[in-house]
């Protein structure tokens, strides 16, 4: 619940929901045949090829549109060329043509292509580079936002920046949309330092895999990067990245760390220090062909429905998940209220991001299924507590 001060402020908040998704891409997918293995050097033959939206906030803006998860608009380039007009058409028809359109601009450079090859037992991408964005667009793409909107409820900050933008573009997108109260989900490490200096009323979460957050602050993990995490060097990586980036305590509710299919956590930050909770990720039948391209951002799309969710105690998420998610709040026996409603949060999208593999489509997936696997998820575990660095 929003303290009393905030009540007043909150209430000429605009509703909005911003996805910031600043390198999206045309997504062509060949799919191999049941039975099908990726072998290096080997020709392999597709049984369709099928085409949709890439990018991680383009990803994140589909998956919201699965929850029917209402308001809620893309600030995107859109690249040039038939790939690019593929793009757009693609996003109306599934945002609507306000989500798709109102915070976009078009540059010259071609629309890139990002290529996935599905086989049975695994995927793998092929990314193309990005083209440039003049200094032009990019004035133009402030201004766009200046104009549209102010104060939203809610921001994404998703994966790379495409060339020709400066280090701060997600710190100078925070200042011109967010207020005091804008809850900020924030999956990437591009600019992070210059963004996490904008927020100040701890409205921030970081999204990423175990693996990312140790290369950022030079933690070598025992295992290679699909390998599980220690615990050990979970704690170390915590400890490095509060070191290196002090604006985190000020900034951030916590961390939210995925690791493959191996267990999540969740890193929760108060004036005590922070304590990190163990969240098993749903398991899903290996004899089945999965889709996991963009399941990473399926689950930033739940985790921040259902952050938005509870932290402003609406029902954008309908009756059924609401429900759902009361009753594991309720039931949580872990520290604060904005711990429990961080865990339920970072539980839904977990279950928005296994539920995506079972789907073709990139970041598309059957809510039934998420309903399921959410449940499915056992309680949390606290496996450390960490004291507050000096």
């Amino acid at each position: 619940m929003l303290p009393l001060s905030c009540f007043f402020y909150a209430l000429a908040m605009s509703t909005s929901t911003v996805i910031v998704g600043l390198n999206g891409a045309l997504q062509k997918r060949f799919i191999l045949g049941k039975g099908s293995s990726l072998v290096p050097g080997d020709v392999h033959r597709a049984i369709d090829v099928q085409f949709g939206v890439g990018g991680k906030g383009q990803d994140v803006s589909i998956s919201l549109s699965c929850l029917n998860y209402p308001d809620t608009k893309i600030a995107q380039f859109v690249g040039s060329g038939s790939e690019g007009e593929m793009v757009l058409d693609l996003l109306k028809s599934r945002l609507g043509e306000s989500a798709a359109t109102t915070l976009t601009t078009r540059t010259k450079s071609p629309m890139r292509t990002c290529t996935t090859i599905v086989a049975t037992d695994m995927a793998t991408e092929l990314v193309e580079p990005s083209g440039a964005v003049t200094d032009t667009e990019r004035n133009e793409f402030v201004e766009n936002l200046k104009t549209s909107l102010n104060d939203v409820s809610a921001l994404c900050f998703m994966g790379s920046m495409p060339p020709g933008l400066p280090d701060d573009m997600y710190a100078i997108i925070c200042k011109t949309l967010s207020s005091p109260n804008t809850l900020c989900l924030i999956d990437s490490v591009i600019g992070l330092e210059a963004l996490l200096s904008v927020l100040t009323n701890r409205q921030g979460l970081l999204k990423i895999n175990a693996s990312e957050l140790c290369k950022l602050v030079a933690v070598k993990k025992s295992s290679s990067e699909a390998g599980g995490i220690k615990l050990s060097e979970l704690e170390e990586a915590v400890k490095k990245f509060i070191e290196n980036f002090p604006n985190a305590k000020q900034a951030l509710a916590g961390l939210a760390l995925t690791d493959g299919k191996h267990p999540s956590h969740l890193v929760s930050f108060d004036e005590q220090g922070y304590e990190i909770f163990q969240i098993d990720t749903p398991m899903l039948d290996s004899t089945s062909t999965l889709y996991p391209v963009g399941a990473g951002d399926s689950v930033a799309a739940g985790t921040l429905a259902c952050w938005k969710t509870v932290h402003y105690e609406d029902n954008s998420l309908g009756k059924d998940f609401v429900k759902e998610i009361s009753e594991r709040i309720a039931k949580s026996v872990h520290g604060s209220k904005q711990t429990r409603m961080l865990e339920a949060s970072f539980a839904f999208g977990l279950a928005c991001g296994s539920a995506s593999c079972l789907c073709e489509d990139n970041s598309v997936f059957r809510v039934d299924d998420v309903l399921g696997l959410f449940r499915s998820i056992p309680s949390s575990r606290l496996v450390s507590k960490l004291p507050v660095p000096n």
